[in-house]
């Protein structure tokens, strides 16, 4: 899980409203080249043929025709490690700049992070590589919310960022036939607390068999969990530690009784816990041991895509149905087994 910056103010006097872009498929146009015959006939049979053989060339790809993805709104990422895996693109922060100099982009290379220090920075890849090992198959969207300064660190970002981010998901959807919106940003607010227009983002989402999935926090706190987290249309997901609940990057044992975490945040709206201890990869293409909310998340995600259904809410019952309970102190909840 990220925690969201709070903003000095030096960057409440530098940023301003920044606009999500959408893209729009366009048609190239064709030339073709009179060509004279001996009949009529023959020529006008020709020019139907070609435009015929035009048209079909230039149909918009349906649902059927593009592999389900997963759109990762996170730090950005190293593009090259993941491959063919990666089917679109997007950028779009609220300090500093994506790699065009401007603060949105769409594209090749827009979720790509130039040279930083912040190891902080190295959390979108870690997530894209918990998806990859759980799908191997699965076709990500990573989108990079999150500005480097020229001192390498992590710029501002804030929930509007997720929200900027989910304006362009909405927009490319059916484009990309995204599945799935993996979310690790987010802190706890008060009411659950959101940008304007969030909880309808998400409802929309739903309403076209895209689940978001959202990591709950880990601040320890036992009565609320991190916005969006806590939105009712929300997938949240905590954190099991198994078998051991310390820092130490022992093996996950599959056999072990799985103990719900102590950093986790907890509350009614928590769907799933899920493993959180995790070896990632980095954007340098190192791998390291983390353990976490977010790499929980990034399972249950990979898993959502593996089992979907006609709606959110029979994939969510069919992961439900596998699930066991699991319980610690005072916390019970649903614990789903990472394959």
């Amino acid at each position: 899980m990220l925690q969201l910056s709070v903003p000095s103010k030096e960057d409440i006097t530098s940023l301003g409203l920044i606009l999500a872009g959408s893209c729009a498929i366009s048609t190239q146009g064709c030339s073709l080249r009179a060509i004279t015959t001996k009949e009529g006939k023959m020529k006008k049979l020709f020019y139907v043929l070609a435009t015929a053989v035009f048209i079909g060339t230039t149909v918009v790809p349906t649902h059927a025709e593009v592999a389900p993805s997963i759109a990762v709104i996170d730090t950005g990422t190293t593009p090259s490690l993941f491959g063919d895996k990666i089917v679109a693109e997007y950028c779009v922060v609220e300090s500093y700049t994506c790699a065009n100099g401007k603060t949105s982009m769409e594209g090749a290379g827009a979720s790509a992070l130039p040279a930083f220090k912040d190891k902080a920075l190295d959390h979108g890849t870690q997530m894209l590589s918990v998806i990859a090992k759980v799908n191997p198959s699965a076709k990500l969207v990573p989108i990079r919310i999150v500005g480097v300064n020229p001192n390498g660190n992590a710029g501002l970002y804030t929930l509007d960022s997720v929200k900027l981010a989910l304006d362009w998901v909405i927009a490319n959807q059916a484009k990309y036939n995204i599945a799935v919106v993996n979310i690790s940003q987010g802190r706890v607010f008060a009411d659950c607390r959101v940008p304007a227009g969030m909880v309808e983002q998400i409802a929309t989402l739903k309403a076209r068999n895209v689940a978001v999935i959202s990591a709950t926090g880990n601040d320890k706190n036992k009565t609320a969990i991190n916005s969006p987290a806590c939105i009712g249309d929300v997938v949240a997901v905590g954190a099991t530690d198994n078998p051991w609940s310390g820092s130490e990057p022992y093996a996950w044992d599959s056999k072990a009784t799985p103990v719900i975490a102590r950093y986790t945040n907890v509350s009614a709206a928590l769907d799933f816990y899920a493993n959180g201890r995790w070896f990632v990869t980095n954007a340098n293409g190192t791998t390291k041991f983390t353990a976490g909310t977010s790499n929980a998340t990034a399972s249950i995600s990979a898993l959502w895509l593996l089992s979907r259904q006609a709606s959110v809410d029979a994939t969510y019952a069919v992961i439900t149905a596998s699930s066991t309970v699991v319980s610690t102190e005072s916390v019970t909840g649903k614990y789903v087994l990472i394959p």
